[in-house]
């Protein structure tokens, strides 16, 4: 059961590419930048989920992502 929920989790975590720009937001837990969706994308719900790359699992309301370039933080 560890093992499916680990994959689960790494599935959820979006590819990101240095130098492009984000909406995301930093893990409560651990203060890593997690980004949710490019920056031409801004999510239409409420709020939504996201993965760290730490793994931790947080949710955020849409009206408090940041917009920020992966790589520069």
């Amino acid at each position: 059961m560890g093992a499916a929920k680990e994959f689960q989790m790494a599935t959820e975590q979006r590819n990101v590419v240095v130098g492009e720009r984000y909406w995301g937001a930093k893990c409560p837990e651990c203060g890593a930048m997690t980004a949710h969706a490019p920056e031409n994308e801004k999510p239409g719900e409420a709020q939504v989920t996201m993965t760290c790359p730490n793994g931790h699992r947080f949710s955020m309301r849409t009206d408090n992502l940041l917009r920020f370039e992966w790589g520069a933080q």
